[in-house]
């Protein structure tokens, strides 16, 4: 049993002996024509990765992690060394770009969706109305469906876990009107919201080219 624990506790110091990571990364998703944020999904299942490969090094891994729907990204804990960057998202090409990170580097990445989304919304009682705008980025390009979501948290996406309800909707351009009071899901979820203040969060997404791209989450309160 001696021998067994020196063997546990040397195989420890070993490991021990590795360097932490060092240097981290953080920046935004820009969209490449406006300079703004691009809405992402939520991270998660339906999130945007981002991955990180070493380059001049023996790693064989790529260092992946998700970027938040605000369009920002962050990762404190990562090696000093030069990187490949590739983003897949719903743009119309990956962004790639190539890093030296030392210490904690800031690095904005550009890239274009496939459609730009403006939306607000307004509640009166248990009723909002969102109204919203889809301008495609290519003439080209054809928007298929339009979809208005609500949700009780304020992550929300076209995941099912992200929503609690959910509109499909035709036309570049209208209002989508969700009526609470006659929701179930409201209903069931009344003790959440009600202990949120009565915040609900909405969000417009638009399929485009089989992809999808959001307007920026909105928080609404109801009476």
């Amino acid at each position: 049993m001696a021998v067994c624990s020196l063997c546990f506790i040397s195989c420890l110091s070993d490991l021990d002996n590795y360097d932490a990571p060092n240097g981290g990364i953080k920046g935004k998703i820009l969209d490449a024509e406006t300079n703004e944020p691009i809405p992402l999904p939520v991270q998660g299942s339906t999130g945007v990765i981002i991955n990180m490969f070493e380059q001049n090094t023996d790693a064989t891994q790529s260092v992946d992690f998700y970027a938040k729907l605000d369009g920002t990204y962050e990762n404190s804990k990562l090696f000093n060394c030069d990187y490949k960057i590739i983003v897949n998202g719903p743009f119309v090409s990956p962004c790639e770009e190539f890093i030296t990170v030392k210490g904690q580097t800031t690095l904005d990445l550009k890239a274009t969706p496939y459609a730009r989304i403006t939306a607000s919304a307004q509640a009166s009682g248990k009723k909002i109305t969102i109204t919203y705008k889809v301008t495609p980025t290519n003439s080209s390009f054809n928007v298929s469906e339009v979809y208005g979501y609500w949700n009780f948290a304020p992550g929300v996406d076209n995941g099912s876990a992200n929503q609690a309800g959910k509109q499909t909707v035709s036309g570049n351009e209208g209002t989508i009107v969700f009526d609470l009071e006659n929701d179930k899901n409201y209903q069931d979820n009344l003790y959440k919201i009600q202990g949120n203040g009565n915040k609900i969060y909405v969000r417009v997404g638009a399929k485009t080219e089989n992809a999808i791209n959001y307007s920026t989450i909105i928080e609404t309160t109801v009476q």
